[in-house]
């Protein structure tokens, strides 16, 4: 059975791409390659950079696929298997990657704005901060829960050695690239051999492991305060310093080349997973392929299509598309392979995390028993599983295994810094101008990202982040379909998308803070951090959702006037602002 949804996965995606891709990249957006993108027309060597598409595709791929569809995956089958398949499958060929496409391709279009700029010139002038808003929070909710399992990855002794290594050739990738002036293909084989080389040996040296098992505080880590003890006070605080430049630093220098090479530990581990399910063959057992409409407190409906925060859509992947890679392509016709392509190979992710969770523990209890030490654990003992089947040992696969979970999560966490940063420069800069310091407003961020990370709850916000990260797609489609009836082309493929998106986070959104302020008030003894946690969660989330209905208000108004200039014969109204 593994076999069979692996092979036919792959041939979904391939068709998608070849079909409906094509069609829409050719007949509906129409992408030129005689167009000057923003990349080309605003070189400033920071933010916007021409790039080669195949450097461009490894960074898009790394900076959008995190542990969204690795846990989300792993979270979802709880509901059953089937159900999490059939909306990867399903969700990525009709919402993701017609998100992350046009929103790239907005983002050229409009000559590289964020999605505050295009929403100021689209939507109204109050979209642009309720956007802004809805990001920054969006952000800090749903990374909080990938700093909390990036950080209890780096507490195990053989992780941070080779995250170490990696962060270090990334650095030297970006040297070797745009000032040494090397190869692609030069830098890549030098890189990723020096890379592999500290994950499978360097890291198992026992001095290390005795070096870094101290620094965590040992077998049984001393508490720093509340719930947070030193393993998890150290990794966090070594993450949010990660954070920081990739926030501050340009990116051609930091979050492009670590990004790229992360691609290569990623999906050469994707390939000698899948190799392994197709060596091993494991069957899915007495796992069931649908276990109820209801998991604990949560609904299939809306929850499922949260908990699934990545892999099927992913309102993330817009700003690393609009804000990020729509800066650095150098011809529009490259999007399609870079944005569309990334989507579809991160639902390949998605499906390899299902199938281990599904089948790498021998039956649903297996799975039951690795699932209470975490979605990380299930991951990297049953990805250590399959890799097994092709010869890596058992301990070194395990290592790897650890340390590709760490990558998947770092990869997007200090690129969603730099965002909150930016949005959070685009709200607060108009009123106190030291925002607009770089500096300021990426330590201003990180405290507060820090405050969530160790308040917060889990798994709390882990489905906020998904509910939110997915009505961020919601709106993201939804400037999309703004701009197609502003040049009078067919909106319809991404409106409707969107609806469905909006009317199912919105439900989630509400579930989850009416769970959250209950709470507070249901529990006779709850301590100060779970407090404040719920409080914080649960008011923010709902203050978001009147930040989304007005927004859905406002770009309802936008479409309606565009169709009606439409019907009227009049003249498009001219474009506004340039890059923001």
């Amino acid at each position: 059975m593994s076999i069979f949804v692996l092979i036919l996965s792959i041939i979904w995606v391939v068709l998608v791409y070849r079909v409906y891709g094509r069609y829409v990249d050719r007949k509906i957006i129409q992408s030129d390659p005689k167009k000057a993108t923003p990349a080309v027309m605003y070189m400033d060597g920071v933010e916007f950079m021409p790039a080669n598409k195949n450097v461009l595709f490894g960074f898009q791929f790394k900076s959008i696929c995190g542990l969204g569809p690795v846990v989300g995956a792993i979270l979802a089958v709880n509901w059953g298997w089937l159900p999490a398949m059939l909306y990867l499958m399903l969700g990525v060929a009709f919402l993701g990657w017609v998100h992350d496409y046009t929103a790239t391709m907005v983002g050229i279009r409009r000559e590289g704005m964020s999605l505050g700029g295009m929403s100021y010139t689209l939507i109204s002038p109050r979209a642009r901060t309720l956007i802004s808003i809805f990001i920054y929070f969006n952000l800090m909710l749903g990374f909080g829960a990938f700093a909390l399992f990036i950080a209890g990855t780096l507490a195990k002794p053989t992780g941070p050695l080779g995250i170490i290594i990696w962060v270090l050739m990334g650095l030297l990738t970006g040297q070797m690239i745009y000032k040494w002036k090397q190869s692609i293909v030069t830098t890549t084989v030098v890189t990723v051999v020096i890379t592999f080389i500290g994950i499978f040996v360097l890291t198992s040296l026992g001095p290390v492991q005795v070096f870094f098992k101290a620094i965590s505080g040992g077998d049984k880590p001393p508490i720093i305060f509340g719930v947070v003890d030193q393993a998890k006070f150290i990794w966090v605080i070594a993450v949010l310093v990660f954070c920081y430049f990739g926030a501050v630093l340009p990116i051609w220098r930091w979050a492009q080349p670590i990004n790229y090479l992360g691609f290569w530990v990623v999906f050469i581990g994707m390939i000698g997973i899948g190799l392994g399910v197709l060596f091993g063959n494991p069957s899915f057992g007495n796992f069931p392929a649908f276990k109820g409409w209801w998991w604990g407190n949560n609904p299939l409906w809306p929850m499922l299509f949260v908990t699934l925060m990545c892999g099927a859509v992913s309102g993330w992947h817009s700003l690393v598309g609009s804000s990020g890679t729509a800066r650095m392509i150098e011809k529009e016709t490259d999007t399609l392979p870079v944005a569309g392509g990334s989507m579809l190979l991160e639902m390949l992710m998605g499906m390899l995390a299902l199938i281990i969770a599904v089948s790498a523990f021998g039956s649903f209890e297996g799975y039951a028993e690795a699932f209470k030490k975490g979605a990380g654990a299930v991951f990297a003992v049953g990805g250590a599983n399959f890799l097994g089947n092709i010869g890596i040992p058992e301990s070194s696969a395990l290592d790897f295994a650890n340390i590709m979970f760490a990558v998947i999560g770092l990869t997007l966490i200090h690129l969603g810094v730099r965002f909150m940063r930016l949005y959070g420069a685009d709200v607060l800069g108009e009123v106190w101008p030291i925002f607009k310091n770089v500096h300021f407003s990426t330590i201003f961020t990180l405290v507060l990202f820090g405050i969530f990370c160790f308040t917060g709850v889990l798994a709390t916000l882990w489905f906020l982040g998904g509910a939110f990260n997915q009505m961020l797609a919601s709106m993201a489609l939804l400037i999309s379909s703004c701009w197609l009836a502003y040049e009078r082309k067919n909106y319809k493929f991404t409106l409707a998308p969107s609806i469905f998106l909006f009317v199912t986070t919105i439900a989630a959104a509400i579930w989850i803070s009416y769970g959250q302020i209950k709470h507070f008030f249901t529990t006779p003894t709850i301590t100060t951090d779970r407090a404040i946690g719920d409080w914080l969660t649960g008011l923010i989330a709902l203050f978001l959702v009147f930040c989304a209905v007005v927004l859905i208000k406002d770009a309802f108004a936008a479409i309606r006037k565009f169709t009606s200039e439409k019907r009227e014969g009049a003249p498009a109204p001219a474009p506004t602002g340039g890059a923001k």
